[in-house]
This record gives structure tokens, C-alpha cells and sequence, in this order.
């Protein structure tokens, strides 16, 4: 199961399409299953999630 963050308040869910905290329906970040959100650059998850979330 994939973990997310919500960019607006934080916390850790394991929801893709809204913040069950704050009901944000955007901004929810994919986690590293490894690394949490916390990028590690010799991690090949991290460098993928980091480009998804930059969007390049």
C-alpha cells in the first residue's frame, strides 16, 4: 500500500485522492516506501517521485 503527504498540513496518509485531516483533495504526495519523504538521491523510488512531483 502507498503512503502519501498532504502538502498543506503534513501529515501521512494512506489516501491518493484527498486528505482525510483536512479534506484537501489536492496535494497529496507520494511517499518512498523506504525513505518516507525524506529524498535520497542514490534511491531509484526517490528519483522517480521526485521528477513525478516536479513534473518533469
Amino acid at each position: 500500500m502507498s503512503r502519501f503527504q498532504c502538502i498543506d498540513c503534513e501529515r501521512e496518509h494512506g489516501t491518493a485522492t484527498s486528505c482525510p485531516r483536512c479534506r484537501t483533495p489536492r496535494g497529496q504526495v507520494e511517499l518512498c516506501r523506504s525513505h518516507g519523504a525524506r529524498h535520497v538521491s542514490r534511491c531509484g523510488t526517490c528519483r522517480t517521485l521526485a521528477r513525478s512531483h516536479s513534473g518533469f
